[in-house]
């Protein structure tokens, strides 16, 4: 059973059989449906029933010639709102499902990110519908948290510690990180050398000083499953839904990690502590992509 699922609200899903049966009161009054004809007998259906503040569950199906519909998979999702710019996105099928991740580098993280695409009919589409294919590079990303908590924010002007070399900006470092891609020895040395004042100041900091007063974000891999991440970021925007089916409360908020948005959907459950923009978001998440592929 996806364990997912309890982010949008429906935490009380106890088995698979009430996940069917979610899935079936999905697929029947789904909001939303894109299809793509992958053969003369087959088309490949992606179904979307939205709770609404860009929440929802996701069902992938195929339609055979007889009008039979088989489903293959399905999923929670949370749409981000916040277009960002991926250099050079690449697409990988998964082996045992109509389901594909996103790979691309993020500067401003100085990571690969590896996403779970949340509109895989769009891919197909464009992938068969186009004879030269172009490698797009606008992402809206989205997330789900069943393990998060709530932090104080941090005041930049209060955490200054004098000393003589200053930190490379987030925007220089994108352009550093871009060079040091294409083999620029310099670049590489100037990384180098702001990463070691980085964790020299770090180390003087940490014998006084609180760690998540010094760490202000994060976003780094987490475990083994490829797209989780663990994140601390800065809280911008802060919508609630009830979920109209369990009335559980979910909160999707709009985090800030370095320079990259993201949304992240948390039943209210699983949240330790009151979101307040300006504060803090903590916790474990599983990062989608919604691509462009116009």
């Amino acid at each position: 059973m996806h364990s997912y699922f309890r982010a949008i609200g429906f935490s009380k899903l106890k088995n698979k059989s009430e996940q069917n049966k979610l899935i079936t009161a999905a697929l029947n009054d789904a909001t939303d449906k894109k299809e793509i004809e992958v053969n003369s007998e087959t088309k490949l259906l992606q179904f979307n029933r939205s709770f609404g503040c860009g929440l929802g569950i996701s069902i992938i199906a195929e339609l055979d010639e007889n009008g039979t519909i088989s489903i293959d998979h399905s999923f929670p999702y949370c749409n981000g709102y916040h277009s960002t710019t991926q250099p050079d996105i690449q697409i990988e099928p998964h082996s045992d499902k109509e389901a594909f991740s996103g790979i691309s580098d993020d500067y401003s993280l100085g990571i690969t990110l590896i996403y779970a695409l949340s509109n895989p009919i769009d891919y197909i589409r464009s992938k068969w519908s186009n004879d030269f294919y172009k490698i797009p590079n606008k992402v809206k990303f989205g997330a789900l948290s069943i393990d998060g908590r709530i932090l104080y924010g941090v005041q930049l002007e209060e955490m200054s510690f004098p000393y003589e070399k200053q930190p490379i900006s987030n925007q220089e470092r994108r352009k550093l990180i871009a060079k040091a891609k294409k083999g620029d020895l310099d670049a590489m040395e100037n990384l180098t050398i702001d990463e070691m004042d980085t964790y020299s100041l770090i180390s003087k900091r940490i014998h006084k000083e609180d760690l998540y007063t010094v760490v202000e974000t994060y976003f780094m891999p987490f475990g083994i499953d490829n797209e989780q991440y663990s994140i601390m970021g800065i809280i911008k925007k802060i919508e609630q839904l009830t979920n109209e089916f369990s009335d559980e409360l979910v909160y999707n908020l709009t985090v800030v990690c370095n320079d990259l948005t993201l949304n992240v959907a948390i039943n209210s459950l699983d949240l330790e502590g009151e979101p307040k923009v300006g504060r803090r978001f903590k916790g474990i998440i599983w990062l989608q992509g919604q691509v462009d592929f116009i």
